[in-house]
Order: structure tokens, then C-alpha cells, then sequence
């Protein structure tokens, strides 16, 4: 796996429902703890935001193979939400973001987030079947 290999056709697929799901995922989060405040949000968010935009490279999360096939794209996926939520919870457990790094919350993010990401990317899927035909 290279850097390099970012793939266009899997950034117009995948990235806007990804970040759709990272953003839905926090707010519903927010909202169920009944924390939410603009702040509040943002803090919360961004470094789940800076772990998935890390970890996308590195996993290949918008790889030609991420692109080519729905198995690897979900996979990937998942695998990505995995280091970003582990980056995510190491940054809330700094003295920068609100929270802390708790392992009942990285399981619950990581186990929400990856179906909300893969739900998301099968969707964009099966919408670029359809227009394709």
C-alpha cells in the first residue's frame, strides 16, 4: 500500500458519505448525552475528523482497490474507522479536546461508526449501480 495510491473515483464516491457519518455519528452522540453546544460539537468532532482523515491514507481508504471492489471498500472502511477512532480517543485524552479516552466509548464509536460508514459507502454503491445502468 502507497500514499500515493488515492484513487479519484473513490473520493467522489465515498468521501461526502463518509464525512456525512462521522459528522451524524458525533451528533447524535452529542445530542443523546444532551451536551451539545456549537463547542461542544467541535470539540468532540475534530478529533475523530483528524483520526479518519490520518488513518485514510495509511489504510487506504480511497484506494484504487477501495474504488474496484464493494468488499474492499467496506473493509477498508471499517479498518480506517479503527486507527481514526483510536486517534480520536488518544486526542480526547489530551488536555486540547473535552472527554477523555474511555475504552467503552472507543468500542461503541468504533462498532456505530463502522456501520454507519459501511451503510453509507454500500449506499453509494448501489446509487452508482443505478445510474450507471
Amino acid at each position: 500500500m502507497k500514499l500515493t495510491d488515492v484513487d479519484g473515483r473513490a473520493i467522489t464516491r465515498f468521501l461526502p458519505g463518509d464525512m456525512l457519518a462521522i459528522l451524524g455519528l458525533v451528533l447524535v452522540g452529542t445530542l443523546e448525552h444532551e451536551t451539545l453546544t456549537l463547542q461542544r460539537y467541535a470539540g468532540v468532532l475534530l478529533p475523530f475528523l483528524v483520526g479518519w482523515l490520518a488513518a485514510a491514507p495509511l489504510v487506504g481508504a480511497y484506494s484504487t482497490r477501495a474504488a474496484d471492489s464493494t468488499r474492499s471498500a467496506l473493509v477498508l472502511a471499517a479498518g480506517t474507522w479503527l486507527l481514526g477512532d483510536l486517534v480520536g480517543q488518544l486526542l480526547r485524552n489530551t488536555s486540547l479536546f473535552p472527554g477523555n479516552a474511555d475504552p467503552a466509548f472507543f468500542v461503541v464509536m468504533f462498532l456505530v461508526g463502522a456501520a454507519l460508514l459501511s451503510a453509507g459507502r454500500f449506499a453509494s454503491l448501489v446509487v452508482a449501480d443505478l445510474t450507471a445502468n
